[in-house]
């Protein structure tokens, strides 16, 4: 039934959700801007999943994720109402899917055990941006979640809920960043936030291999994969070692990569297993 809804028009637009303009980067196909670029993310190697000094960070962080999804999706079950609206998402105008919207937020942060960030769905309040997190590392705080169901209405149907659970998540992801702990996951979390807000010239990979959009991604196609019985392709919600096939297994385990006797990087090891989903994009943008 929802097999392959999201390619079509997701896969021709990157989105890029925390900290960062949605309309405002936009990443040229070409392969310079696609894979992971070692001489950026070694300017702040504990920010990028794909570093040796984030080695620390995936496999607890990973932990995490599935038993916070698994939390969140035992919560959506016991409501049937809900249950019965996503199953019939795909027919449900932008208008009867923001009040499920709003209930999966609230779930989401009770799952959490957190406090709640700001949650915005309007068409105004960051007019340029289909679906945005709002942080300060500075300021610190819970952030804002921001939807725009204008643009959202634009997208195929299960957009607007991936990218709710998506951003709902950095939530979670930066009050831990900002709670002063020092274990690698918070530490890992706090320097991904920090290098969203201070470097430049992130490309695909480098953008969706920041720690926080790594995590949030596996952890919003988790969800969505549970949901859907794995029959939604999220072709382009952040890269492969964030995306799940048919079956519930990640198409770029990162995990087992980093504890393989290869002799190559795990940059390296990344960026040859990405030329299938790069090869995809370039075949939808001809």
């Amino acid at each position: 039934m929802f097999k392959n809804q999201l390619k079509s028009t997701l896969f021709n637009r990157l989105i890029f959700c925390a900290g960062l303009s949605v309309s405002g980067l936009t990443f040229s196909a070409v392969a310079d801007n696609f894979y992971a670029n070692q001489t950026l993310q070694q300017q702040a190697p504990q920010a990028f999943a794909l570093q040796p000094q984030s080695e620390a960070f995936l496999a607890p962080a990973y932990e995490l994720t599935i038993a916070h999804a698994d939390s969140l999706l035992e919560l959506i079950a016991q409501d049937k109402a809900l249950t019965n609206a996503i199953k019939k998402w795909p027919s449900l105008t932008m208008d009867e899917q923001i009040p499920w919207l709003k209930k999966v937020f609230a779930l989401e942060v009770q799952s959490f055990g957190t406090e709640a960030p700001q949650l915005i769905i309007d068409n105004h309040s960051y007019p340029k941006k289909m679906v945005y997190f709002d942080f300060d590392v500075k300021a610190g705080g819970n952030g804002i979640v921001y939807l725009n169901p204008d643009k959202l209405a634009e997208e195929e149907a299960f957009a607007s809920l991936a990218f709710l659970i998506h951003e709902t998540r950095h939530s979670y992801q930066f009050q831990r960043a900002m709670a002063g702990q020092s274990d690698a996951v918070s530490q890992g979390y706090l320097a991904a936030f920090t290098a969203q807000k201070q470097l430049t010239g992130f490309g695909f990979s480098d953008f969706l291999t920041l720690v926080n959009e790594y995590e949030a991604f596996q952890f919003g196609n988790y969800v969505i994969g549970k949901l859907t019985d794995w029959q939604v392709d999220m072709i382009n919600m952040g890269t492969f070692a964030s995306q799940y096939d048919s079956q519930g297994q990640l198409k770029i385990d990162l995990i087992a990569l980093s504890a393989s006797d290869a002799e190559q990087s795990l940059l390296s090891q990344y960026n040859k297993l990405a030329e299938n989903q790069y090869k995809l994009r370039q075949e939808s943008n001809n």
